[in-house]
């Protein structure tokens, strides 16, 4: 017995155990495979474990309340930045943040000016026109008055002294110098009617000028945008996700620029259209700053846009935009504009079945599985609790240790 004990004991006997071992996992390995092939269908156990659904997305940190530093209201017309302070500067309460650039102004004041004093020289000239038909005419009511009185004085209708056509034609003449009279007091009423309708007529187009003229000088003097109070400036994106740079076109109100409050800070983050289902006011939030990957901060989704857009004008992306209300604020590492991380918690249920998406089967409002039995598969329905985008929670019809198939299986497998 100690022999044979022995004889298993030695090297050989030990390398033709290990040997038979192999082969016959070999075996039981060629003959799953084979049960494979020929059922063609992937399979999965149920079990139970914790399920998590939470969203990524990234965004800024930005002040919850902030100053605007906008261009002054009183400003007319689209201007073009020249000049403005550095992103993130501390500034003074009436610092000088930007500068719109006065040259066009300048330049239509002084065209505005030129027009408001033609107008005056033209007034003067007309005057001076009108003086001169008005003299003409004075002058000519004189001389006929002047003719009408000798025509009278020297009439006669004595035929002895004049023949009959002689004394016609001196009344004729009489006639024609009472019209003539009649005329020139016709021209001084209806020239002194013309010459009051144009002189008008230039001081109105003169107080046009002088509205212009009062607009521009307005706006040269309100070409700097000056800080409200003291403060950390911050440029403010626009509705492109852009900052304002030299040469861009302003106008009146549009902000340039923030003066936030950095002792109370929110994050601006956006997700994805495709990956925000279920994001709503009210989910817990953990957000990670980029520069502070190991500090945690929780917060609260305070307000979320109700369409989703583009964060840049040249892109095909849509994301939802969200705002994080963060339960603490540090801000010694906290400023506006650094970018963060975050996850958004939509749900956390512990030791329940949940099963891949694509192992669920409906039709007509009914959710099934495949279930795997000795030799097949069998339809079985199942109902459904809360979903993520890869998993499921089964509430009913699974247990654990239960096989389904995760593709739809062959008819000759089904029942």
């Amino acid at each position: 017995m100690s022999e044979k004990v022995k004889s298993l004991a030695s090297p050989k006997a030990a390398s033709t155990t290990g040997l038979l071992t192999t082969l016959l996992i070999a075996c039981l390995t060629l003959s799953a495979c084979s049960q494979q092939n020929v059922d063609g269908v992937l399979t999965m156990e149920v079990e139970r474990a914790d399920f998590t659904v939470d969203i990524r997305a990234v965004g800024e940190l930005e002040a919850s309340q902030s100053t605007a530093v906008t261009v002054p209201t009183g400003l007319r017309g689209p201007q073009s930045l020249a000049w403005i302070l550095d992103d993130f500067t501390q500034v003074k309460a009436g610092d000088v943040v930007a500068r719109m650039d006065p040259e066009r102004e300048s330049y239509r004041l002084k065209m505005e000016q030129f027009d408001y004093d033609k107008l005056g020289f033209d007034s003067l000239i007309q005057t001076e026109k009108d003086n001169t038909i008005s003299q003409t005419l004075i002058q000519g009511t004189q001389v006929t008055s002047e003719e009408k009185d000798l025509a009278e004085r020297y009439f006669s209708e004595d035929e002895r002294v004049y023949n009959k056509i002689e004394i016609i034609d001196q009344m004729r003449n009489q006639d024609y110098l009472v019209a003539k009279m009649h005329y020139f007091d016709w021209g001084l009423g209806q020239h002194g009617s013309q010459a009051e309708a144009e002189q008008e007529l230039i001081k109105l187009k003169q107080k046009g000028h002088g509205a212009k003229i009062d607009r521009l000088e307005n706006n040269l003097e309100q070409m700097e945008i000056i800080a409200p109070h003291d403060g950390l400036f911050v440029y403010q994106t626009g509705w492109d996700g852009s900052l304002p740079v030299v040469g861009d076109m302003m106008w009146s109100g549009f902000s340039i620029g923030l003066l936030p409050d950095t002792s109370v800070m929110q994050a601006k983050m956006y997700v994805q259209e495709s990956e925000a289902s279920g994001l709503g006011i009210g989910k817990s939030v953990t957000v990670y700053l980029d520069a502070y990957p190991d500090k945690p901060f929780l917060g609260k989704v305070t307000q979320l846009d109700a369409l989703a857009k583009p964060k840049d004008k040249d892109s095909p992306v849509n994301y939802f935009q969200f705002t994080v209300s963060l339960d603490k604020t540090s801000m010694d590492i906290m400023q506006p504009g650094r970018q963060v991380r975050a996850s958004v918690h939509l749900l956390s249920l512990d030791n329940v079945l949940t099963v891949p998406n694509q192992s669920i089967f409906h039709k007509d409002g009914q959710y099934w599985v495949y279930l795997k039995t000795d030799d097949s598969f069998t339809k079985h329905a199942v109902s459904l609790g809360s979903r993520s985008l890869n998993r499921t929670e089964i509430t009913s019809g699974l247990t654990e240790g239960d096989v389904i198939a995760l593709t739809t299986p062959p008819k000759r497998s089904r029942v």
